[in-house]
């Protein structure tokens, strides 16, 4: 079958880049001609490379990252660059929106577009994999605009509670909660591993407060290990890379000894690598991450003081991580089936 995709597909973003990456290559994998419908906001698409290219004051190494990730866009098989999706109109079976916060009417980068509920997309089925609301409250009078496209899924699958509780008040269904779409897939085979002497401790993190970096420096220096941080700059960790590739970034978790993380994707791949971990959290990210920790059991790997830096028993953890993403590979196939 012809397939489309409709996410945020071309960010300077490592978890944005391997949502999609990954959504296209699952739907390949089942045999059907995928596609990433090349659709975005050309202002937002503007001010996001504007600010890659000046975060952390590290100009060049930034510049190399925004060469990396236009090489790595490449790997997706995108449509022609479109603004309006009434023009796909009948080209696919099935179109899969998300995942991502697609959904997050209040985003303050792209703001409320419809086209993420299937406005413009006519005789063509819409299947949502794993997309979010991200901060939008339950009782934001905005939502009553979107009930009407909603209606018009064919199937709804969303990735945390919010956005579950969201689509159950508007539609009445309660809606499937399925694992990020980078748990479909082998990301290990895609790591590109770093030439780093010695054992690291990794940190992918931002907005940290004075506590978690002492804790991050004192750990490291018990453990005898550098602190490597990837995505950001810190003047306290030992190394710091800015110019990498999204593959080059899983080689980072892959070879960790530990990490140190405050990201949703920065979560998901220590555990994609078995690594032990501990996440920073704050309100907003907590309604992010809460369900999937829930579902492992791994609520103790929120940060909560300095006797939490413990391992993983990823033997015990396994069969509920294969169950987790078990529910994604199922949620597709049938919907796919239908």
């Amino acid at each position: 079958m012809k397939i489309g995709i409709l996410t945020f597909h071309d960010g300077i973003n490592f978890g944005a880049f391997l949502q999609a990456y990954s959504t296209q290559e699952k739907l390949k994998s089942l045999g059907h001609d995928v596609e990433i419908i090349n659709y975005n906001d050309r202002v937002f698409a503007f001010k996001e490379r504007a600010y890659a290219l000046r975060m952390n004051g590290k100009f060049f190494s930034n510049a190399k990252k925004v060469w990396k990730f236009h090489k790595a866009h490449k790997l997706l098989n995108n449509t022609n660059f479109t603004s309006n999706l009434s023009t796909l109109k009948s080209k696919y079976d099935f179109v899969f929106f998300g995942s991502d916060e697609i959904w997050n009417i209040n985003n303050p980068g792209f703001g409320y577009d419809l086209s993420y509920f299937g406005k413009g997309l006519s005789n063509t089925k819409k299947v949502s994999y794993a997309p979010s609301f991200g901060s939008t409250k339950i009782d934001d009078t905005k939502l009553a605009l979107i009930e009407e496209y909603l209606a018009k899924f064919y199937a709804i699958s969303v990735r945390d509670v919010n956005s579950h509780d969201i689509i159950n008040k508007l539609t009445g269904e309660k809606p499937v909660i399925v694992p990020d779409p980078t748990f479909l897939v082998d990301q290990a085979k895609w790591a590109i591993e770093p030439k780093i002497q010695g054992n690291y401790i990794l940190v992918y993190a931002y907005v940290l407060k004075p506590e978690h970096i002492e804790v991050m420096k004192q750990y490291a220096k018990e453990k005898n290990m550098k602190l490597v941080s990837v995505g950001f700059y810190y003047d306290w960790c030992h190394e710091n890379y800015l110019g990498i590739d999204p593959f080059e970034w899983i080689g980072f978790f892959k070879n960790a000894k530990y990490v140190f993380t405050s990201m949703f994707h920065g979560t998901i791949f220590a555990i994609l690598m078995r690594r032990n971990f501990t996440t920073f959290m704050d309100p907003y990210r907590l309604q992010k991450f809460s369900y999937l920790l829930d579902t492992l059991n791994i609520h103790d790997r929120i940060y909560g003081g300095y006797e939490n830096f413990n391992g993983i028993n990823y033997e015990n953890l396994e069969k509920k991580i294969v169950d987790y993403s078990n529910i994604g590979h199922q949620f597709i196939e049938s919907a796919l089936k239908s």
